[in-house]
């Protein structure tokens, strides 16, 4: 009686199931696309489940109802076999009605425990799915906060590139100011060098300001009269492959100004500034 009984129910069960398996047939399969759908496929799996349990509740509901009147009805039936052999003579119709009723509620009872069955199953799955969705929407979560780090990281890099460009025309001005400084620094050495007066020639004693020089208590000797200086020497230069007034200057006297002397020292050979021949012999005044 018992097995009948849950036989019974569990065909109850799988006939109220259908509507379930239908609106869960017709809803969109799930998607891990993005943190965003992960996290509303999240929540309509909860949901669902949710309602799946609900419904769940019900139908055990149902289930034990329709046990309860499988009971009474076989309780009806037995009594009514029991009328039925104390009374051989009486009609059978009530019997027959009893048995319909019996069967009836086995069949609704059985339908009810299959479906109660399936929706177990389809709670089971979708608690998995929603455990697996659980984990996809952690997984991209962390690849969206790897990915916010790496762009902070990439914008600080970003921000210091276009730091270097400033720098690298500050640093290109200081190397021009730097060789403009030097060509001035040789063409001052080159004039004192010019300037400087003979290794015998006599210079004043340096004085503070203000201060008045001493009359010497000794008499000095007459100076003799200095020496004429003597003429510069000359220079004579060979022009090779390659040179200019400008770099032969530059080359004597430190500076590209001074070509315009060559030119006339060697007026002779140089018709102008273009006319160099290599090998000709130039004299440097």
């Amino acid at each position: 009686m018992n097995r009948s009984i849950r036989f019974g129910l569990l065909t109850i069960a799988l006939a109220l199931s259908g509507p379930l398996r239908a609106d869960d047939a017709a809803a969109p399969p799930p998607a891990a696309d993005d943190p965003a759908s992960l996290k509303a496929d999240n929540k309509q799996l909860s949901d669902e489940l949710a309602a799946a349990w609900k419904e769940s509740a019900e139908l055990k509901a149902k289930v034990d109802q329709l046990t309860a009147d499988y009971a009474a009805l076989s309780q009806r039936l037995d009594a009514a076999k029991v009328e039925l052999a104390a009374k051989p003579d009486a009609p059978a119709p009530a019997s027959t009605d009893g048995a319909q009723q019996l069967a009836d509620a086995q069949d609704k009872l059985a339908t009810s425990l299959r479906s109660f069955s399936v929706l177990q199953d389809e709670n089971s799955d979708l608690r998995t799915q929603l455990d697996k969705l659980t984990a996809d929407n952690a997984t991209l979560g962390q690849q969206l906060d790897a990915a916010h780090a790496s762009i902070a990281t990439l914008q600080v890099q970003a921000a210091a590139t276009s730091q270097i460009d400033p720098l690298r025309t500050e640093l290109r001005q200081a190397q021009d100011e730097t060789s403009r400084l030097g060509a001035e620094n040789e063409q001052l050495r080159t004039r004192i060098a010019i300037q400087s007066p003979g290794p015998g020639a006599a210079r004043p004693m340096p004085q503070r300001p203000g201060q008045v020089a001493a009359a010497s208590a000794v008499p000095v000797a007459a100076a003799e009269p200095p020496a004429p200086p003597a003429p510069p020497a000359t220079k004579t230069y060979v022009v090779v492959e390659g040179d200019t007034l400008t770099r032969i200057s530059r080359k004597f006297y430190g500076t590209s100004g001074r070509w315009d002397d060559i030119l006339k020292a060697n007026h002779g050979i140089l018709k102008d500034e273009k006319s160099l021949v290599v090998g000709s012999t130039l004299t440097i005044p």
